[in-house]
């Protein structure tokens, strides 16, 4: 006896809920993308800088900047009182991401979450702690971010 053939060449549930899945786990592995290393800097030429950014359930962007070696502020020529990591975003400019504070091992970290799409992550040495705009003294930059 033979078995009828399948007219409609239709996939069968099980076989398509397989080639779903590996369509949504390439689509998820593409979109988080690995940490980004910021260049060298003039300014601070043993930091070790780099970006991990990725994009959560919600949509926003998740932050996570860590930066190894880097110099005290106060250390700076002119000296400065604190670091302020600041994120370039591609609709709403530039946006103030905190003060980054240094450990006893010369670290500094910060985590983040935005709905803004980073386009650049860069630190500058300020004076002041509550600063609205990124002065001139930028110490690290992380270059243009593709983060989508």
């Amino acid at each position: 006896m033979e078995k009828k053939k399948n007219k409609n060449n239709v996939l069968p549930i099980k076989d398509a809920f397989k080639v779903l899945s590996y369509i949504f786990a390439a689509i998820l592995i593409s979109s988080c993308s690995g940490p980004h290393q910021f260049p060298t800097s003039e300014v601070l030429p043993a930091a070790e800088a780099k970006v991990d950014i990725n994009r959560n359930d919600n949509r926003n962007y998740e932050i996570e900047l860590e930066i190894k070696n880097i110099a005290r502020p106060e250390r700076l020529t002119p000296s400065r009182n604190n670091y302020v990591a600041w994120m370039e975003t591609e609709n709403h400019g530039v946006v103030n991401l905190g003060n980054l504070r240094i450990n006893s091992k010369n670290r500094a970290s910060l985590e983040t979450v935005t709905p803004y799409t980073p386009i650049r992550i860069f630190i500058t040495a300020e004076d002041g702690r509550n600063i609205m705009r990124p002065s001139t003294q930028v110490v690290l930059n992380s270059g243009e971010l593709d983060v989508d």
